[in-house]
């Protein structure tokens, strides 16, 4: 009875070693394109325009 088991679970350690683990295949979710060097300096222009106007405004008062 004993090597009945032991070939039970050698049987189903080799059985998990060779499968192939399957799994059901998700779809990929498109990556958002990159924003253009145009874009990216565009904004950075904004961004210093509206620091400089704040530094403005507190250097006035």
């Amino acid at each position: 009875m004993p090597e009945d088991h032991e070939k039970l679970v050698a049987d189903a350690l080799r059985a998990q070693a060779t499968s192939s683990g399957a799994h059901p295949h998700l779809p990929v979710r498109r990556a958002r394109p990159a924003l253009g060097a145009g874009w990216v300096l565009l904004l950075a222009v904004l961004l210093g325009l509206a620091a400089g106007t704040v530094v403005a405004v507190m250097t006035l008062r």
